[in-house]
């Protein structure tokens, strides 16, 4: 029986190796595409998307007709050429070798009856019709770019940016017309909102100009440096202002923007209802204090409506408006939790619609709160932060009602009218998927998606090492392992960190934070190993103390969560403690080298992918709410910064980046390249000369994995 039943494992391994890297990251993947950028209608019930049905990277629009159930695909645009697109360095032929895949459509937006839609393409504008029967009507070829597309709401007209100008062309007979004429050097508008009723326009003017940085290029036959917009830490926010203008032109009228003024962090305003007021949030430049507005149109006054404040960083909250125009419902964190409340649009004193150890809010899982008729829609993690179900409640926080059934992640979109709801859908054994109340709309996985041995999904909790504060995590079981199981076989064990900081990874769904990151892990289980992954101090769902608990120290709190991990494993009685590795992306990459030095001895390998190395290099967003600015708390970038401690590394490291990375800038790489010289560490590196901070080509993403399979197997087995 003992044989029988160690063939029966050897078997199931060998299943699993005749995925390759290959197959499993050459388009089209297996778990196909997501749907992405779910848009009803405003006033009929059509929804338009983004998708690739044959999972490949291009997205192209379609529409589902809810009323009558009808799918319909708008464009297939991956075949059109124009040599008029070709950019001076796409014209290289030694980078064309290096073209990425094209992603296709980025955004569209539908007209109030839903029955055209618009969108930019290669920066010229393009009108469809949603019946799905005549191909896209092409309104420009310019060398101009044009976007940002907006209908007015008769869909007579069609608004967009161009020159960082708003333009307005009729679309019966072709008329166009520049609306703003905001000249240097007053700057250049970032966006624009129509008003409800189409006689104005909301617009927002960028009145400094943004740090600019070089980005070299080594691919082409000559080295290219072109500059690009970014800020690092230490930066104050653009000077923003906003106006008001009439559709035809004319003198802008400029909006108050409370107590901070221009020099502030800023939404875009959103229209009321009745296209009398308009709603502006607006962040301190420091961070700590938040306020949001509703200003008069027609006088540009404003008054404060809701103040927010925290003496770490202030939450950032969703905000809108009531149907009738006399409310405002925002999202707070007000009592420790993300949580929606209202208030009268004159202010007054706001009124909590929901409360609980949960959360209410919009993170990248689920949509904003929306209010529909009588109802106000929101996102909830009330069964767990592992799952996000669609609630809603009665403006007086009545008759909640919980809408989805199912365990797992629902991404709810309810109709203007509440008739519809469209969702993505997921759980542990199916990737998002679009449907429409009960009726499924896309299938996105592929045959094979079933024939590959997804490992099993364990959901764990310890304490973290540092306060002993309980962290969640699950893990990824391979072929054979029981974690109850105790002596025999010690495995050995690699954990990924998530990245982004504000995030999350433990979800009952398939792919989880990013699917290629959670397939590469399920690779790595099926290959013996045993995956770990947690959701560290600053992940999102958790509420305010744990999202702040970061402050000061990145790599504090949130790497004690990590050793809290590695003392759980080394309780199960059944891990090798001399065999863990660890990797990550981004935020995971910081952690990952934070891990790898200053705590040495606890990890034999790490491999850390597009990692932050020095805070002070990063933007002054991000910086500014953790780390304040290197100018008030040097030591607070010093100790959060892995370049710091490098010389404590005792064990090997290698080094992922892309050299175009224009988010975590290259730098970073460089630099602890060469300290890690200096001080005769064991690492190696491997920089992909034309990725940015998301590898998008299969080549990249099969090397990059083959590298850090080959680096774990030669150091923990």
């Amino acid at each position: 029986m003992r044989l029988v039943f160690a063939l029966l494992l050897v078997g199931g391994y060998c299943s699993a190796q005749e995925w390759s890297l290959e197959r499993l990251f050459s388009r089209p993947y297996a778990w196909g595409t997501t749907p992405q950028r779910l848009v009803w209608s405003k006033n009929s019930n059509t929804l338009g998307f983004l998708w690739n049905a044959d999972g490949n990277r291009f997205l192209d629009l379609y529409v589902y007709h809810a009323d009558s159930r009808r799918l319909a695909r708008l464009t297939q645009l991956e075949g059109m050429k124009d040599d008029l697109w070709l950019t001076k360095e796409q014209r290289d032929d030694r980078i064309q070798r290096h073209e990425p895949p094209p992603a296709g459509l980025s955004e569209f937006v539908l007209s109030r009856d839903g029955s055209l839609a618009a969108f930019s393409y290669k920066g010229d504008l393009f009108v469809v019709s949603t019946q799905g029967k005549e191909p896209p009507v092409r309104l420009t070829r310019t060398r101009q770019e044009e976007t940002a597309p907006q209908f007015s709401p008769d869909a007579r007209r069609l608004a967009s940016l161009r020159n960082g100008q708003v333009v307005i062309q009729r679309l019966d007979n072709g008329q166009l017309w520049q609306v703003t004429d905001f000249t240097e050097p007053d700057g250049a508008i970032t966006g624009y909102r129509w008003s409800p009723d189409g006689a104005r326009i909301a617009v927002s003017v960028r009145r400094s100009r943004v740090r600019q940085m070089p980005l070299p290029n080594y691919s082409g036959r000559f080295v290219r440096a072109p500059n690009f917009s970014r800020t690092v830490a230490g930066d104050e926010p653009a000077e923003t202002d906003f106006f008001v203008v009439a559709a035809e032109g004319g003198k802008p009228l400029p909006l108050q923007l409370g107590s901070w003024g221009s020099k502030a962090y800023h939404g875009l305003p959103e229209w009321s209802p009745d296209s009398s007021k308009l709603l502006l949030r607006t962040v301190h430049p420091r961070m700590k204090r938040l306020e949001i507005l509703v200003v008069d149109a027609k006088t540009g006054k404003a008054r404060t409506v809701v103040e927010e404040s925290d003496d770490k960083w202030v939450f950032r909250p969703s905000s809108g408006w009531s149907p009738d125009s006399k409310q405002v419902w925002f999202t707070s964190e007000r009592d420790g939790w993300a949580h929606v409340y209202r208030v009268p649009a004159e202010g007054g004193e706001p009124v909590q619609l929901t409360r609980g150890a949960f959360e209410t809010y919009t993170d990248g899982l689920t949509f904003a709160p929306q209010w529909a008729g009588d109802w106000l829609y929101f996102p909830s993690t009330e069964d767990g932060p592992s799952e996000r179900h669609l609630y809603r409640v009665r403006p007086d926080g009545t008759g909640k009602e919980k809408l989805s059934r199912t365990a797992g992640l629902h991404k709810g979109l309810p109709s203007e009218d509440g008739r519809h709801i469209a969702w993505l859908r997921a759980d542990l054994k199916n990737p998002f998927d679009l449907y429409v109340n009960d009726h499924r709309v896309t299938q996105s996985p592929r045959p094979a998606f079933q024939e590959y041995p997804w490992p099993e999904t364990r959901f764990v909790s310890f304490p973290s090492r540092g306060d002993g504060k309980a962290v969640a995590a699950k893990l990824l079981l391979p072929p054979g392992y029981d974690p109850q199981a105790r002596g025999g076989k010690a495995w050995p064990a690699v954990f990924f960190i998530h990245g982004a900081g504000y995030a999350t990874s433990v979800l009952k769904q398939w792919g989880s934070y990013h699917e290629l990151r959670f397939v590469y892990n399920a690779y790595l289980a099926n290959r013996g190993y045993v995956i770990m992954d947690l959701d560290y101090r600053g992940s999102s769902g958790y509420g305010r103390d744990w999202r702040t608990d970061v402050y000061l120290h990145m790599g504090g709190p949130d790497l004690d969560d990590v050793l809290g991990a590695a003392d759980y494993l080394r309780g199960l009685g059944n891990i090798d403690m001399r065999r863990l590795g660890i990797w990550g992306v981004s935020y995971g990459g910081f952690m990952t080298n934070m891990a790898m030095f200053l705590s040495p001895d606890t990890f034999r390998a790490g491999s850390s992918w597009a990692s932050v190395n020095d805070w002070e290099n990063y933007n002054a967003g991000y910086t500014g709410e953790r780390l304040t600015t290197p100018q008030l708390n040097p030591e607070a970038y010093r100790r959060s910064s892995p370049i710091a401690f490098s010389s404590l590394l005792k064990h090997p490291l290698l080094i992922v980046h892309g050299m175009v990375d224009d988010n975590v800038l290259f730098q970073d790489a460089v630099q602890l390249t060469e300290k890690l010289i200096q001080e005769g560490k064991p690492f190696d590196h491997i920089y992909y000369p034309q990725e940015n901070h998301g590898f998008v080509r299969d080549e990249t993403w099969i090397d990059a994995c083959r590298r850090t399979t080959e680096w774990f197997d030669r150091h923990l087995k």
